[in-house]
């Protein structure tokens, strides 16, 4: 690699200095330019070819989560960007930022070829998804495209994180660079470092909590944070305070507290009681953890969400009422309220054991419907979440995505938090498959086992993404949930016809996926992806999982076992 020669030269260099170590796409001519800087003039960032816009976006979503680290995506002038659309929704309810690259036709009208250049040139482009990214812009010269790239990857990595696009015209990509030109290095520009609470604020907290019957702390993040994760320990230890996240029909996060943890109270807050006092991290709504909040309750809410509020998307959801809101980072926080609990040396309150003794309770009562079958001994999630742990247990699996209606929170025992990545924070199909290669991809050098427990109607919508697993040749356990069916549409469907006084077995119209039924391993194997099943028996989980885990580790590819699960479980 010598110096640059085009713009798109330039661009290739700037992220890799970004630290950008791998750029998604599906090829496009209007950044054709880009492409050819990464494959003729530098090796880095290496390319991920996938067969569609919106599985690249995935992966990067995926990988952000995985490793820590940034991804870029390349995206096709107009319509790329379009396909991309319900991807980059994601990311940004998600909070994960993804450096998105647009390519357009020459916005120099005078330069435009005949058809193709004016129906892929838009005016602004970022408008499609200005309402969903942090941060846009169209550099019109090389010598605009360092700070722009620079700024973007700034914005997307500040808290709280977002996806962000820069749309580099065909003509800036292509044109010669200056012997004169020079920049300054993309490591002059640090990232700004997570917004810390004032003392202030977090005494009062503490006071509340220390006064507290009944305190809950509701945590939607922990900035992947392990050092957050022990620090939220201790304080629910101390304090013998309820921790919950928010669960099942509201979109999981990532791992906060390991969910075997005594004081995760999350799916088992039955019977505790309403909560005086109630600490909030980053969470947008309580009513998704849920909370019973008794009259009177004080409310703390630390969080940087509102920072990154728009007027299109109502993600910020239900607006809060509080006693003390501050916005702040949740890793900073949560340090600062332990070391506030322990400079009071606080003692451990007699609610941890109780409330201890109540989480065990309900985990053995989980434990119970995971080892028993379905109706007519079909495998229900709870049956296929305990089995997918048993083989996976002893190969440090990262859960990448899917939760199996919880039963995966509650028969596994992840504890770290990028062991569990969440869910795809904008609820949009089509992130399961993406955003779980993006985990292998940032875990495919160690010995991490990434899992997908993935949804059959979510896989249909990007199935595409099975050929990069296999191009990519990446170790990655797929196990699907194939209840033939958009289960969360069968559900609504009954509950309208029971309100209607209707057939509901009328619900399965429109909604399932048996006539045919899609051939989940067959089609996998059509796209170079090992695939085993479909498996309809409880008693032949076990081989088969075990046959797919050691394949997975042994030979380092990418491996999908199709299971059958029984509608509405």
């Amino acid at each position: 690699m010598g110096e640059p020669e085009y713009g798109s030269d330039v661009v290739a260099d700037l992220l890799a200095g970004l630290g950008i170590e791998y750029l998604a796409c599906n090829p496009g001519a209007t950044f054709r330019g880009l492409h050819d800087s990464l494959v003729n003039y530098r090796a880095e960032p290496r390319l991920v070819e996938c067969a569609h816009e919106e599985i690249a976006v995935a992966i990067a979503h995926g990988y952000a989560k995985a490793s820590g680290r940034m991804m870029a995506v390349a995206l096709h002038d107009v319509v790329g960007l379009q396909h991309a659309s319900m991807a980059v929704y994601n990311a940004w309810c998600d909070r994960v930022p993804v450096l998105l690259l647009g390519g357009t036709g020459p916005v120099d009208a005078a330069r435009r070829r005949p058809w193709i250049d004016w129906i892929h040139t838009a005016l602004p482009q970022a408008a499609q998804i200005r309402d969903y990214t942090k941060w846009d812009d169209q550099p019109a010269s090389i010598e605009a495209v360092p700070e722009s790239l620079v700024r973007a990857h700034r914005i997307a990595a500040a808290a709280p994180a977002g996806p962000v696009y820069v749309c580099l015209d065909s003509d800036v990509q292509e044109q010669p660079v200056g012997p004169d030109f020079r920049y300054r290095p993309a490591a002059d520009y640090a990232v700004p470092r997570p917004l810390v609470p004032e003392p202030a604020a977090i005494t009062t907290a503490v006071d509340w909590l220390a006064e507290a019957v009944r305190p809950v702390i509701a945590v939607e993040s922990v900035d992947f944070s392990a050092q957050a994760t022990a620090d939220l320990a201790v304080i629910a230890e101390t304090l013998g305070a309820a921790v919950v996240e928010p669960a099942r029909d509201y979109g999981r996060p990532a791992l906060c507290l390991p969910f075997a943890h005594p004081m995760n109270a999350t799916g088992a807050l039955d019977g505790l009681g309403p909560a005086d006092v109630v600490v909030s991290l980053e969470v947008r709504d309580l009513a998704t953890t849920p909370v019973a909040i008794g009259p009177g309750a004080r409310i703390a809410q630390f969080g940087t969400a509102p920072l990154g509020a728009r007027a299109w998307a109502a993600d910020l959801q239900r607006i809060q009422h509080s006693a003390l809101t501050v916005h702040a980072s949740p890793a900073p926080t949560l340090a600062a309220l332990r070391a506030e609990i322990e400079r009071r040396a606080l003692p451990r309150d007699d609610r941890a054991a109780r409330l201890a003794a109540h989480t065990r309770a309900a985990r053995t009562r989980w434990a119970t419907t995971a080892r028993t079958p379905g109706p007519g001994g079909a495998i229900t999630q709870a049956n296929l979440a305990a089995a997918v742990w048993a083989a996976v247990r002893e190969h440090e699996p990262v859960l990448a995505n899917g939760s199996l209606s919880d039963w995966a929170h509650r028969t596994w025992e992840l504890s770290a938090p990028r062991d569990y990545l969440g869910s795809s924070g904008g609820a949009g199909l089509g992130y399961g498959l993406g955003a779980s290669i993006g985990a292998a991809l940032a875990h495919r050098d160690d010995d991490r086992l990434v899992v997908d427990l993935q949804s059959d109607g979510d896989l249909l919508m990007t199935p595409g993404a099975l050929w990069t697993a296999a191009h990519e040749k990446l170790p990655l356990l797929i196990v699907t949930d194939n209840n033939r069916a958009y289960q969360n549409s069968v559900h609504h469907a009954r509950i309208v016809a029971g309100h209607r006084d209707r057939d509901p077995a009328n619900a399965v119209a429109g909604t399932t996926l048996t006539d045919p039924p899609v051939d989940i391993a067959g089609l996998a194997r059509s796209l170079g992806v090992r695939a085993l099943g479909p498996i309809s028996r409880a008693e032949d989980l076990a081989t088969a999982l075990g046959e797919a885990v050691t394949t997975v580790i042994r030979e380092r590819r990418t491996v999908l076992v199709d299971v059958l699960t029984a509608t509405g479980t």
